[in-house]
């Protein structure tokens, strides 16, 4: 099989990916509501003749090869966000408030068009594909709980991908890093307990406001000298509440922030350290501090040797000039990482928007819109690269994939 053919199989199930993108588009759903488009998925997978299982709002397919051999697994994303999208676009959101705004209606689309191409090959696979269509990625996370229920088990996933489209990049590029693409997330909440007193006598309590202030600068300076300034991390507070009266000295507030890290030793460190100062900073300031840490996504890390795979499959399928590397990872959040902590895997963007519309507008925007085009180059590269462990003997040759 050469690049060629890997094309022609690829537009020739294009027009119903397209299809599908836009009855997904259509009728988006938020995280663990994504009942609509599990059944639409559902209707997909045995139209195709592939198996499934489900649970809670996900779906699991399988496509089994003829032959013996490694799993490779796919991720799709499947939920929207809660944005209003505007009047203008044919196939706009039916469900008012609730638009496809970071593009997993493509995604979703994507990894439909993969196993349409890849179960009419079947008898050429020496493996499996497995289809991860995961919900509420937007909100509480589900590749977490998709792990924990077996999704990357029977068979057992071998290798493991996933893409978003990205608008900051023209259509017919790809872009990967080696190492950290996203940040591990971490919610934090932090209780200033003081002593309530008469705002004229401060003398006769102890602030939780003012030990708030110096808490937030101080817990500041752990990015800028608890670590390298050529590692990765982020402590924002958005939320701080407390007091009642304009004239009493306040005794409690409660503070509520993010802490996005690059890699787990990074993070443990920021973790120790946060308790530690805000501990500090209340004792010396005669109040207490309660430090509640919640876990949230782990940092994505690319594996070396399967990001330099994409780079490789991109390259061929795109041309030098079109495969990008990431100069630095995003402080923002992918909980495919839980699915990249089990098996070897990569994650890769690939560009959605014409040259002539960039800067276009960002992710989560409700202008958010996509060249429906980059469909084709993202069920070119997971096919590629399904093809890269599950034909051995297969005959790829230069791609011709232009736009």
């Amino acid at each position: 099989m050469t690049d060629k053919d890997l094309f022609d199989r690829v537009d020739a199930v294009y027009d119903w990916a397209v299809a599908m993108r836009r009855r997904i588009h259509e009728k988006p759903e938020l995280g663990e509501r994504e009942f609509e488009t599990q059944k639409t998925i559902c209707a997909a997978l045995d139209e195709m003749g592939v198996e499934y299982t489900t649970e809670s709002t996900w779906v699991i397919g399988l496509i089994r090869g003829a032959y013996p051999g490694p799993t490779v697994g796919f991720r799709a994303d499947i939920d929207a966000l809660p944005v209003t999208e505007p009047m203008g676009c044919p196939f706009r959101s039916k469900n008012e408030g609730v638009m496809h705004a970071c593009g997993h209606d493509a995604h979703t689309a994507i990894l439909l068009g993969t196993a349409r191409v890849l179960a009419g090959m079947r008898e050429q696979l020496h493996g499996n594909v497995k289809l991860l269509f995961q919900p509420a990625e937007e909100s509480v996370g589900g590749a977490e709980r998709m792990v924990k229920a077996g999704a990357m088990e029977n068979p057992h996933v071998d290798y493991v991908y996933g893409l978003h489209v990205m608008p900051r990049l023209p259509l017919g590029t790809v872009e990967t890093r080696t190492g950290t693409l996203n940040a591990s997330t971490d919610r934090i909440e932090i209780t200033v307990r003081g002593v309530s007193g008469h705002g004229a006598y401060p003398e006769s309590g102890a602030d939780a406001i003012v030990c708030a202030a110096q808490m937030v600068t101080a817990l500041q300076t752990l990015v800028s000298r608890n670590l390298s300034p050529l590692s990765s991390a982020v402590l924002s507070f958005g939320v701080i509440e407390g007091g009642k009266a304009p004239n009493i000295i306040c005794d409690r507030v409660k503070l509520t922030g993010t802490l996005r890290t690059a890699n787990a030793e990074i993070r443990a460190m920021m973790k120790r350290r946060l308790a530690e100062v805000a501990q500090g900073v209340a004792s010396a300031m005669g109040c207490q501090a309660e430090v509640d840490i919640q876990s949230g996504y782990n940092a994505l890390v690319n594996d070396a040797t399967e990001a330099a795979r994409v780079r490789r499959v991109g390259a061929r399928l795109f041309g030098d000039k079109n495969m990008l590397e990431k100069a630095e990872p995003s402080m923002g959040a992918e909980d495919f990482s839980f699915f990249n902590d089990v098996a070897p895997g990569a994650f890769y963007h690939i560009g959605c928007v014409l040259p002539e519309e960039m800067p276009a507008p960002a992710l989560h925007s409700d202008q958010f819109h996509l060249d429906e085009r980059c469909l084709k180059v993202g069920m070119a590269m997971h096919t590629a690269m399904a093809l890269e462990h599950l034909c051995p003997n297969g005959e790829l040759g230069m791609g011709n994939g232009e736009f």
